[in-house]
């Protein structure tokens, strides 16, 4: 599984991106890996998205073939708001990035947002689980393989 902050969605999904070569590993990996799939979730997720429709209707066509899993709203809204509780800091902007790491338990990231990276490291945001490992470029293809993958339970 791997998280996708919204700015990496047209870096996987379209190929004329000028970017899209450093990230169709991901999308290669998703489709090629039984077990792998995108993830998403929460209501300020869900709105962005809802923005980008190109991008909106690709994740529900991969959500209907199981490529791509919502993780229940409620949760991440809730684990969203105690985040932006412990770090008020103006740009960090992307703590429903960081709560679908947490409820999903999801040990990868897809982003190139660079201002959200350090925000995504923070050992503090994680209560009983590892600091997630970061996609950003074709330089970090290793970190596409099983050892990546977690089981969603009670999640969805």
């Amino acid at each position: 599984m791997i998280v996708l902050d919204i700015n990496a969605l047209t870096l996987i999904f379209d190929s004329k991106n000028i970017n899209h070569m450093e990230f169709r590993p991901v999308l290669y990996w998703v489709l090629n890996n039984k077990r792998a799939c995108f993830i998403f979730g929460g209501t300020k997720y869900r709105n962005e998205l809802m923005k980008m429709t190109r991008y909106h209707k690709i994740m529900n066509e991969f959500k209907k073939t199981g490529k791509c899993i919502e993780i229940n709203a409620q949760k991440i809204d809730v684990n969203a708001k105690q985040l932006k509780k412990i770090c008020k800091d103006d740009v960090f902007d992307d703590e429903h990035i960081i709560a679908i790491l947490n409820i999903s338990r999801c040990k990868l990231v897809c982003t190139k947002d660079i201002k959200s990276i350090p925000y995504i490291k923070r050992k503090e945001f994680y209560s009983d689980h590892k600091i997630p490992k970061i996609y950003s470029s074709s330089k970090n293809k290793y970190l596409l393989n099983k050892k990546n993958l977690v089981e969603l339970k009670n999640k969805c």
